[in-house]
């Protein structure tokens, strides 16, 4: 429409970040951005205040979310047969086909209770394994990790589908002390050679999980990410690919650290790469592909 491109659109994503709201504000005209805000509030009535606020100054407005509960998932198929035979209630969740290859799912009720959260509509509510998967390059056996203040997302790929997802949430932080964490070990010894088949079997014979490098001064918040990715990987090896894992990637919005990396590769032996990842961005980007902007 040619009246269209004179028209300036806003695109608002937000999500609750430790009772705090984080907020990105872009305004397009022309499919160009000509202007961008990111805040964080105290409240929401602050938001609803913002919100409102910006309705009335750009009546074409999108606005965007991500769904942090745990009642949600991915099923390698779009196939409603799939969600019967993983005991999944069809009738109870809302679910979105990718490229009629795999599917993403949320409650029903999850869903309905977000929109009640606020006092105007929220355009498009993502399940929080949409902008992994949005953002992800390489998706073939490697595993993709968001990281937020109070949990973590886990996608881990096998040709070009997602075979394994998980959602893990995290305890409030606290700076662990070497001398106080002597007797801590940071992650349990494990054999994986009897938890993965045959074929890389040897590829496994050296994997073992040691204590912590002393040297290395470990966040609370560190330790709980390496022993829940421990436990991811053991359960994919386990219950869904026998292709080994190449690659860990951290998708942080918080900061964690570089200490994480040496962790992983240090203990997982496993390789790792920290991408400083931008979630109200990628929540707007989102956006626009669903209205072709």
């Amino acid at each position: 429409m040619f009246l269209d491109r004179f028209i300036q659109k806003a695109f608002v994503s937000f999500y609750k970040n430790n009772n705090k709201y984080k907020l990105l504000i872009e305004i397009i005209k022309n499919n160009k951005l000509i202007e961008s805000e990111k805040k964080e509030l105290d409240s929401k009535k602050e938001l609803n205040e913002l919100i409102r606020d910006l309705k009335e100054d750009y009546p074409q407005n999108y606005i965007s979310t991500v769904l942090q509960n745990i009642n949600q998932g991915v099923i390698p198929s779009c196939n409603k047969k799939s969600f019967l035979k993983n005991e999944i209630d069809i009738e109870n969740i809302n679910f979105i086909c990718i490229k009629n290859r795999y599917s993403f799912f949320v409650s029903m009720y999850d869903l309905v209770k977000l929109k009640k959260e606020y006092k105007w509509n929220i355009d498009f509510i993502f399940p929080v394994f949409a902008p992994v998967d949005f953002y992800a390059k390489n998706k073939n056996n490697y595993m993709y990790v968001l990281i937020l203040n109070t949990q973590i997302t886990i996608i881990a790929y096998k040709e070009n589908i997602p075979i394994y997802a998980d959602i893990s949430f995290l305890e409030k932080e606290e700076i662990l002390q070497n001398d106080e964490s002597e007797d801590i070990e940071l992650l349990e010894n494990i054999d994986l050679e009897e938890e993965i088949s045959e074929n890389i079997e040897d590829e496994a014979d050296n994997i073992s999980l040691e204590k912590s490098n002393e040297n290395l001064e470990t966040t609370d918040t560190e330790f709980q990410i390496t022993k829940i990715l421990k436990e991811s990987i053991k359960d994919y090896y386990e219950n869904y690919s026998d292709d080994f894992l190449e690659k860990i990637v951290l998708l942080d919005t918080i900061k964690v650290g570089e200490t994480i990396k040496e962790l992983i590769e240090d203990e997982l032996l496993m390789e790792s790469e920290i991408i400083q990842f931008d979630l109200l961005k990628t929540l707007n980007e989102l956006a626009k592909g669903e209205i072709n902007v």
